[in-house]
């Protein structure tokens, strides 16, 4: 059965708690160990502040989760305005990947043209049924 979970939030750092509760959700549903929570929570987290952070107003956050075989996949999308001219520093990108890489197996960055990271993907594995 394909589980999956989306939500969108406003691009505030008080919101933030709401995305690490539905993740607390599906954690739950697809048992994840504590370690793992806590991790893909702080990944989370980090995400969230790379994405807007980086230069372009972001106006929402968009969680999504789904089941990919063994793995739980949980992408997290932000929608940014379009800021001539203005690009993340590389370091900073860089730093911010490092940081995800200790916290979960998998972290990928899809960026714009313009140089800006719209959605990163954090991959952790699942209990298999």
């Amino acid at each position: 059965m394909e589980e999956n979970v989306v939500l969108t939030v406003p691009a505030q750092r008080a919101y933030l708690l709401v995305i690490r509760t539905a993740l607390g959700g599906v954690a739950l549903v697809n048992d994840l160990d504590v370690d793992t929570l806590d991790d893909l929570r702080q990944a989370a987290d980090e995400a969230c502040d790379c994405l807007m952070h980086q230069g372009a107003p972001a106006h929402t956050l968009r969680m999504e989760s789904r089941i990919a075989d063994t793995h739980l996949l949980v992408t997290l999308f932000a929608s940014l305005d379009e800021v001539p001219g203005i690009c993340p520093a590389p370091g900073e990108l860089a730093l911010s990947q490092a940081v995800l890489e200790t916290l979960v197996p998998e972290v990928r960055f899809y960026t714009r043209a313009d140089g800006l990271v719209e959605r990163i993907d954090l991959t952790v594995p699942r209990a298999v049924h």
